[in-house]
């Protein structure tokens, strides 16, 4: 006996919507952005180190007060010779910056090396300029120097316009054991601004 007012293929499509509403259905995730998330915020609370280079002072600044918000240590990442003036003319191909950038990804200019104790770091807040699209080669040095396996380290940095994408991509895959969380672009950011970053990130900020 037919029913009056449904057709087979109207059953057979009510059949189907009636079997599949227990079912979870796959959705679209967000995709993380620049300015911390659920991910980040489960960074635990620990001993937190401020290392920078900083070509103009620009990063030093931002590096000074994530130091103070945090009660962290400030260590500044400086190249045996220092980088002249000149190298701050972009797309000069005589100058040293832009042979390091451009040359063999091996290339590692010497540093200073006086940090003491670095093992004893929980949290590594790392910062630097954008210089042609990437992380200076010192910052590598730097990496090199110091073993932060299985440390959380978070990149951040200070750029015209440039964002922190490739530069963080190509230091999570050239130190794939560090526990990389994702980092931002921190030009002219107030500290009440950079406190709320840092909290997004899961990291005790110094209450006043």
């Amino acid at each position: 006996m037919k029913h009056p007012g449904l057709s087979i293929v109207a059953l057979l499509s009510l059949l189907t919507v009636l079997t599949g509403c227990g079912k979870e259905q796959p959705v679209d995730e967000p995709q993380g952005g620049l300015q911390g998330g659920q991910e980040e915020a489960q960074v635990q609370d620990g001993k937190v180190l401020v290392a920078c280079f900083s070509f103009t002072g620009t990063t030093k600044t931002a590096a000074s007060t994530l130091t103070g918000l945090t009660e962290g240590t400030l260590y500044l990442i400086e190249p045996e010779t220092p980088y002249g003036k000149e190298n701050s003319t972009y797309y000069d191909e005589s100058t040293r910056a832009y042979k390091e950038q451009y040359g063999p990804a091996s290339t590692r200019p010497a540093i200073k090396k006086s940090l003491e104790e670095a093992d004893g770091y929980d949290i590594v807040l790392l910062g630097f300029p954008i210089w042609y699209g990437k992380a200076p080669r010192v910052v590598f040095s730097f990496l090199d120097n110091y073993s932060f396996k299985g440390k959380t380290v978070i990149p951040f940095i200070t750029s015209g316009s440039t964002g922190i994408s490739s530069a963080a991509s190509e230091l999570k895959s050239t130190y794939p054991g560090i526990n990389w969380k994702t980092g931002d672009r921190l030009n002219d950011k107030t500290s009440a601004q950079l406190k709320s970053w840092l909290e997004s990130l899961g990291i005790k900020v110094k209450q006043k």
